[in-house]
């Protein structure tokens, strides 16, 4: 599409997405760089800009590590089918916010593109561009926002909420609002019997008329604006809505949050389930593929130390079970016993006898010890969990386990518990609800004496119903 330039913001933290963006404590790590699914977001986000027709990508970074990380990661793009240019160290830490920085870079690149594509590094969409292009330009919008329908209770505090007129004209927005407020907002318009159907929430993507928004650097307003702060959703929208320039929605299929440990997992069984399209057809294509099952053919022909039974011969013989969905990458060990529903494993992983994980994302080169349970959990890579029998790692809701992180038996992680890189959670520990582990010293105060260990109930692991027979 020669009339259409896709821009990258690839400047922001990372915060809520910890220790996913972190490669060490105090070293962050970009949010494009996070993997999912076996590949880096930034991959799936470009893969799909290619195929929809951008050639050419402008990467607007924040500071020397992250413009360097994903500079090594994708280079000039050549490899993912689209040209890459890559905005200047100098003048990425003056920016004042996303909206200031892409005002910024439309500037110094001397973008003549009459559209360009706004996109985020931390969240993959599915949608149709030509159908968004071609009601952008119906609508005459400065800005065609994409827009994803979500429940109020999943918008409440996470999301912007978006109003619009009948002709899909944005009339204003809601920054993260409270339900209350939501139902607030729309009584009397939408709801019946104290219940809201799904709302538009702004999913972070973007078509806009370049011309337009660089006409705007010489507005004295978004000049002043600029010198404070300028956020795309939450100050230059805001701002062009006010001064009546046209704000255009465009609805698309499905958005995937990755930018937090819950919106991950449930962005990750929603693609394995097969209701995201633009993943779909990148993932895994030359697997063994069985009822949503993906396995690499590697993996099928690994034997564990144990049975020196294949992958396949245990799964035709029942010793591992299944519940699909299930990714797994290359060169994986899955042991007698193992249990996987509705979970990806990474390349290299040893997952060992009689460990369950259900909903679960293991980072590469990970190894899950014997009668673990794992629920809702998203490992980093080289993670090991020392579990026993007699003494099992069990971790559940949403808990987040850094790079490099030892896991030793007994311990117990529940409760959105998030632990940073090369940590080492020692034996017998009960770490408390929604405790950010950043270094070893916040667990000394953690260890149980030997009497309160054996009070400590064991956690009921989940057990799939049912398995999937490999054919011979």
């Amino acid at each position: 599409m020669e009339s259409l330039i896709g821009i990258g913001l690839a400047g922001g933290q990372g915060i809520r997405c910890r220790p996913l963006t972190l490669k060490a404590n105090g070293i962050m790590r970009a949010k494009a760089a996070v993997r999912f699914l076996g590949r880096r977001i930034v991959d799936w986000l470009l893969a799909e800009l290619s195929g929809q027709g951008i050639a050419e990508v402008l990467m607007v970074t924040k500071g020397e590590e992250n413009h360097n990380q994903i500079h090594s990661l994708v280079g000039d793009g050549e490899s993912l089918g689209v040209h890459i240019r890559y905005s200047p160290h100098h003048l990425d830490h003056e920016n004042s916010g996303s909206g200031d920085a892409l005002l910024t870079n439309l500037d110094y690149f001397d973008v003549t593109t009459p559209l360009a594509f706004v996109f985020p590094t931390d969240s993959i969409l599915d949608f149709d561009l030509p159908a968004m292009l071609e009601a952008h330009r119906r609508s005459g919008a400065v800005v065609t926002i994409a827009v994803a329908r979500q429940s109020a209770e999943v918008i409440a505090g996470q999301y912007g909420l978006i109003d619009q007129d009948a002709e899909n004209r944005v009339r204003g927005f809601l920054e993260k609002p409270s339900l209350k407020d939501i139902y607030t907002h729309f009584a009397g318009r939408h709801h019946r019997d104290n219940e809201l159907p799904p709302l538009l929430t702004n999913t972070g993507f973007y078509l806009i008329d370049t011309a337009a928004l660089r006409n705007l650097s010489g507005d004295s307003q978004v000049a002043a604006r600029r010198r404070r702060q300028l956020d795309i959703g939450g100050d230059l929208l805001p701002w062009l809505v006010a001064a009546q320039y046209p704000v255009y929605t465009h609805e698309v299929r499905r958005m995937g949050d990755l930018g937090n440990i819950p919106s991950y997992l449930a962005t990750m069984a929603t693609a394995l389930q097969g209701h995201f399209p633009s993943v779909e057809r990148w993932l895994l294509p030359d697997a063994f593929q069985q009822q949503r099952l993906f396995i690499d053919p590697t993996s099928l022909e690994m034997p564990d130390p144990i049975s020196h039974r294949t992958l396949r011969e245990k799964l035709a013989l029942g010793l591992v079970k299944l519940r699909a969905p299930v990714r797994i990458g290359k060169y994986v060990i899955i042991h007698p016993g193992a249990v996987l529903s509705e979970s990806n494993i990474d390349d290299e992983c040893d997952i060992q006898e009689h460990a369950i994980l259900h909903r679960t994302s293991v980072g590469e080169g990970s190894r899950i010890g014997p009668y673990s349970s794992l629920t809702d959990v998203v490992t980093g890579g080289i993670v090991e969990i020392q579990s026993t029998r007699q003494d099992p790692v069990t971790m559940s809701g949403f808990t987040a386990i850094g790079d490099g992180v030892v896991v030793q038996h007994g311990a117990m992680l529940h409760n959105q518990v998030t632990v940073f890189p090369r940590i080492r959670i020692t034996a017998g520990v009960r770490v408390p609800a929604r405790m950010e582990i950043q270094s070893p010293e916040q667990l000394y105060r953690l260890l149980p004496s030997r009497e309160e260990r054996g009070s400590i109930p064991q956690f009921c692991a989940y057990e799939p119903i049912g398995q999937l027979a490999m054919p011979s």
